[in-house]
């Protein structure tokens, strides 16, 4: 089919695992990530979304229940089980991958370097937050104070996809803490919150502009089915680019989970 160069406007549905694909896909394609892998130190914390990035990056797929390590499922929020989980985060150092528990490779990080974490929350903002069922904050809690003593020279990168939408992050305030609800839904958790410009979200909108040079809107969240937690997005770009675009999601959400 011939597509021409002039701008054209679409509209996609995006699927839930369609959204992370994508995401973990642009992330892999960042400038920044590129180098790190080649030649500095990341680190690949364990989700559903971060799982992409691995994937994209190095052809591997550490598996969604194997990788992610905080989950939120049947009506819980909660933990994957213990004995089924991989050996860890994907650890890069100086072109050496390797797998485990970051604080070691995180010690040695400067300038340049990256954290690659998911997410639970984003707010219209830019601002992120991230659940903490471990009482010492686990893969963020290990992170944040070195990656913020660094300036922005070691970079925090959140992949998150817009399903994850609240209406403010700072509203949140002291509301949670493992101390201070009287009953949880599963685990007792505490509440990290990421203002706007300490890190770099990357969601379905910052995957558009990343792949395929389009500019997105969100103009729909949800739906009933195989679209439960989808999102969808208007699409404004060349009519090849949003070709390739619409290509891309269709044979994505065909693909389904």
């Amino acid at each position: 089919m011939h597509v021409d160069s002039e701008t054209a406007t679409a509209v996609v549905v995006i699927q839930q695992e369609t959204g992370r694909r994508l995401i973990g896909k642009a992330v892999s394609q960042l400038p920044q990530v590129k180098s790190a892998a080649a030649s500095r130190r990341m680190a690949i914390v364990g989700g559903s979304t971060t799982r992409h990035v691995v994937k994209s990056l190095t052809g591997e797929d550490p598996g969604r229940d194997e990788f992610a390590v905080g989950w939120i499922k049947n009506s819980l929020l909660g933990e994957t089980p213990a004995d089924g989980r991989g050996p860890g985060a994907f650890l890069f150092n100086k072109g050496e991958i390797s797998r485990g528990w970051p604080g070691d490779l995180l010690n040695e990080f400067a300038a340049n370097d990256i954290y690659i974490k998911g997410a639970n929350a984003l707010d219209s903002d830019g601002n992120i937050g991230i659940l903490m069922a471990s009482p010492v904050g686990g893969t963020i809690g290990a992170a944040i104070s070195i990656v913020m003593s660094r300036g922005r020279g070691a970079e925090l990168i959140i992949p998150i996809s817009l399903q994850k939408l609240i209406p403010s992050i700072p509203d949140i305030g002291g509301l949670l803490g493992q101390g201070r609800i009287d009953r949880f839904m599963g685990s007792p958790v505490g509440y990290m919150p990421i203002m706007k410009d300490y890190a770099t979200v990357i969601s379905e909108i910052e995957a558009m502009k990343t792949l395929f040079d389009i500019d997105a809107v969100a103009i729909a969240a949800g739906g009933l089915d195989d679209c439960a937690g989808s999102v969808s997005l208007h699409l404004t770009g060349t009519a090849e680019n949003i070709e390739h675009a619409w290509s891309m999601v269709d044979d994505f959400n065909k693909q389904g989970s």
